[in-house]
């Protein structure tokens, strides 16, 4: 529930714009003598734990964290009596000896974690110090606990916004935070900067999950197919445990870090599934992780051409869907439920064979050719062409599949 720490993090945050700069700026600006609040927001996995750890080694001080749950006592976070050795003593928690440092170090901070976990009471307890920088301390007789004149005690509150938790986060006690940034998910370029320098991993290596990991959060946040987000903290843990891994293990570090803890179910874990084999993932890692075995130079550049081809035949596609939508509406291609006409299959097998052919090919990636031929007895191609059977056959019986390579994998809707 509680640590206490003195510069031992190691890893520090690694800003995307000038949020860090920004607190750091604010936290010297204001005078002293108060407690100030700040409430960092934003989607799990972003960095708000660390970006408060940081914000504390900047400025040498103790840091306090508190993991807001339900359980949490008020006399967890202000202290409470026990007998030890026979004797009474009263162990003083995070808020007292919070303001015991700032008033010999001068600064000082908490950091709660999920702060709207706690419940309304336990809250109150915190608004007479952001407001008054005191707190009466309940188990010993209602005791003044202040900060001296010279000091400053910062409270850094996180949360997830779209979570509202057991509890309610009091507006009065919200109001108390004096400023409240969102932490977001980072640029691809500013993600894969900090996979590669928190993990230690390849460039290359963080490019290619974070180019996974941004698929993976695009559909979760779209159309809500996968209840948990791909984060970028989970991005750093799958960079490590490769990294110091033998590459023999490489199958099961992606189910169980990845298929097995976002997936809620096996729709889920599926549809994951589904999308890394559309980036041709394992095979990219294995490649870069066994040079040894399987990274010539000229397999490499055959991969390149390989998916720069993919990339084009995507392209043309969607400039011919956005062309169609333009002429004929989004009501000529979308039902109300979001699943998309046959008779936009047949308007392309009629007036945009070649490039309609060309882009169902892709759907070898995912193996559905060995399927089709596996079920029917037929094959997908006549004359080395795409057949409207295969098309008709992806529409019928894999249509949820055929959607999100569509929409997710391959898209071609904007």
């Amino acid at each position: 529930m509680m640590l206490i720490s003195q510069n031992l993090n190691k890893i520090s945050y690694i800003q995307q714009n000038d949020e860090f700069d920004y607190l750091k700026n604010l936290i010297k600006s204001l005078e002293k003598g108060i407690c100030m609040g700040i409430l960092l927001h934003g989607p799990p996995g972003t960095g708000k734990t660390l970006l408060a750890i940081t914000l504390a080694n900047a400025f040498n001080a103790h840091y306090y964290i508190i993991d807001g749950s339900p359980d949490l006592d008020r006399r967890d976070i202000e202290g409470y009596w026990e007998i030890f050795n026979g004797e009474t003593q009263f162990n003083y928690g995070p808020l007292t000896r919070a303001i015991d440092d700032a008033n010999k170090e001068g600064v000082s901070f908490i950091i709660i974690n999920e702060v709207n976990a706690i419940r309304e009471s336990e809250q109150i307890s915190l608004n007479s110090l952001l407001s008054e920088n005191h707190i009466n301390l309940i188990s010993k007789g209602f005791e003044r606990y202040e900060l001296n004149p010279k000091s400053k005690l910062v409270i850094i509150g996180t949360l997830n916004k779209g979570v509202i938790g057991i509890n309610k986060l009091q507006e009065a006690f919200e109001d108390r935070f004096i400023v409240s940034p969102e932490i977001n998910y980072p640029i691809k370029q500013k993600e894969i900067e900090i996979a590669t320098k928190i993990s230690g991993c390849d460039t290359n290596l963080a490019e290619i999950v974070v180019d996974v990991a941004r698929q993976i959060r695009k559909q979760a946040l779209k159309d809500f197919s996968i209840t948990k987000i791909f984060s970028t903290r989970l991005v750093v843990n799958f960079c490590i445990v490769v990294s110091c891994m033998s590459p023999k293990f490489l199958r099961h570090n992606i189910e169980n870090i990845i298929i097995n803890k976002l997936g809620e179910n096996q729709e889920e874990k599926k549809s994951i599934a589904m999308i890394l084999d559309g980036k041709m993932f394992e095979e990219k890692l294995n490649r870069l992780l066994k040079p040894e075995e399987n990274s010539t130079v000229s397999e490499k550049t055959e991969l390149n051409l390989v998916e720069a081809e993919e990339q084009k035949i995507v392209s043309i596609m969607k400039e011919q869907v956005d062309k169609h939508i333009q002429a004929y509406s989004k009501t000529s291609v979308f039902k109300k439920n979001g699943d998309i006409w046959w008779k936009f299959f047949e308007w392309f097998w009629r007036y945009n064979r070649k490039k309609l052919r060309d882009y169902i090919k892709l759907t070898r990636k995912l193996r559905l050719n060995i399927l089709y031929s596996s079920s029917t007895g037929k094959n997908y191609q006549y004359n080395g062409e795409i057949t409207l059977s295969y098309i008709r056959w992806l529409y019928r019986h894999k249509n949820q599949v055929l959607m999100n390579f569509m929409k997710i994998i391959c898209p071609i809707f904007n």
